[in-house]
C-alpha cells in the first residue's frame, strides 16, 4: 500500500469521529447560558446602563437590578474573580456612555482568589468562548466546551438541548440569578457555614501574587472610572453567622482594610460593608453566604437607599 493511500484510509477512518466531536462542540456552545447571554446583552445595551454590577455569586444572587432606581445590569458570574471583573468592565468601558456607578462586590476571598488556581478553573472557558477574552489564547482546554465535562454528560446535554429545550441560562433579563428560593434550600443549609468558610480561606503565603495582581486591577479600574466621573461602590454582601463566625480574621481584614483604603484614597470610591449586618436573619439566606430571592429584594432596597443617601448617582 502506498503512503498516499494509507493517509487517505487514516483520514477516512477518523473523519466520522472528527465530525461527531465537532458537532458535539458546536451543540454545547449553542446551549443558552449566562456567559453568552450577558455578553450579548451588554454588546447591545451597555450604552443605556447607568449602574453596572460585577462580582462573583455573592453579587450575582444579591443584586436585583429592577429594585434600583437607575437602569442597572448585573454582570456577575459564579466564581468570577477580579481579573474577569476587570476584563468585562474594560471590554465595555468605551461604549458605556451613560454609566454613572460601578458596583463592585468584594467578598472574603476576592483579593486572594484566582479562578484558574481553584477547582472551578473550567469556568474560565465561558469568558474565552463567549466574551472573546484573550486570556489563555494557546490553551485549548479553555476554548473547548468538550474538555470541561465527560463525553457522556456532553451528549446528554446536547440531546437535551435539541429535543427538550435544555438550557444553562440561570439569570433573568437583567442578569440576576433566579431560582434560589427558600423552598429549594437543603435541610440544615445553615450548618454548612464552616465548610463554606473553610473552602474560601486561602493560604496567605501562597496568594501574594494574586493579592498584588488583584489590588492592581482594582486600582486601574477605579482610575478609569475617575477619568469619566464614574463613581465606584465597593460592596461586601451579608452572610449568615455560621459563615462569618468561621472565617480567618487576618484574611478578612486584608479585604476590608483594602476597601477602606480605596474609599479613603479615591474621591470617587465608597465602601459599604454588610458582611455581618444584623438586619439579615436566617430567613434571608439561601445558604450560609448567599441571599435567597426575597432576601435579595430586601438587600437591593437597602442598597438603593444607600446609593441615594450617598448621592452615588
Amino acid at each position: 500500500m502506498s503512503m498516499k493511500k494509507f493517509i487517505i484510509y487514516i483520514v477516512l477512518f477518523f473523519l466520522p469521529l472528527v465530525i461527531f466531536l465537532g458537532g458535539l462542540e458546536i451543540g454545547l456552545r449553542n446551549i443558552p447560558n449566562d456567559y453568552a447571554y450577558k455578553n450579548n446583552w451588554l454588546e447591545h445595551n451597555i450604552q443605556n446602563v447607568q449602574i453596572l454590577s460585577l462580582g462573583s455569586s455573592h453579587g450575582y444572587l444579591a443584586i436585583r437590578p429592577e429594585y434600583l432606581d437607575m437602569p442597572t445590569f448585573n454582570a456577575a458570574h459564579v466564581s468570577q474573580s477580579i481579573k474577569y471583573d476587570a476584563f468585562i468592565f474594560q471590554k465595555f468601558f468605551e461604549q458605556a456612555d451613560s454609566l454613572r456607578l460601578l458596583i463592585w462586590p468584594m467578598s472574603y476571598f476576592s483579593l486572594l482568589g484566582n479562578m484558574e488556581d481553584e477547582g472551578e478553573w473550567w469556568r474560565a472557558k465561558g469568558y474565552c468562548i463567549y466574551y472573546d477574552c484573550p486570556y489563555h489564547s494557546w490553551e485549548i482546554k479553555y476554548h473547548s466546551a468538550l474538555f470541561c465535562t465527560s463525553y457522556k454528560t456532553s451528549i446528554e446535554r446536547v440531546f437535551g438541548y435539541v429535543f427538550s429545550d435544555y438550557s444553562d441560562l440561570n439569570c433573568d433579563s437583567l442578569g440576576w440569578q433566579v431560582g434560589n428560593v427558600k423552598e429549594h434550600r437543603t435541610t440544615g443549609w445553615y450548618l454548612n457555614g464552616k465548610e463554606r468558610a473553610d473552602r474560601h480561606t486561602k493560604d496567605l503565603r501562597l496568594c501574594q501574587d494574586n493579592l498584588r495582581n488583584n489590588t492592581r486591577l482594582v486600582k486601574e479600574v477605579i482610575t478609569q472610572c475617575a477619568s469619566r466621573n464614574i463613581k465606584v461602590l465597593l460592596l461586601t454582601t451579608p452572610t449568615c453567622y455560621t459563615y462569618y463566625e468561621n472565617v480567618n480574621h487576618a484574611q478578612l481584614e486584608i479585604m476590608q482594610n483594602f476597601c477602606d483604603s480605596m474609599a479613603y484614597t479615591y474621591d470617587n470610591v465608597s465602601y459599604l460593608n454588610m458582611f455581618t449586618d444584623s438586619r439579615f436573619t436566617e430567613d434571608d439566606f439561601f445558604d450560609a453566604d448567599h441571599l435567597e430571592a426575597e432576601g435579595a429584594i430586601k438587600f437591593t432596597k437597602i442598597l438603593n437607599d444607600y446609593i441615594s443617601q450617598k448621592e452615588l448617582k
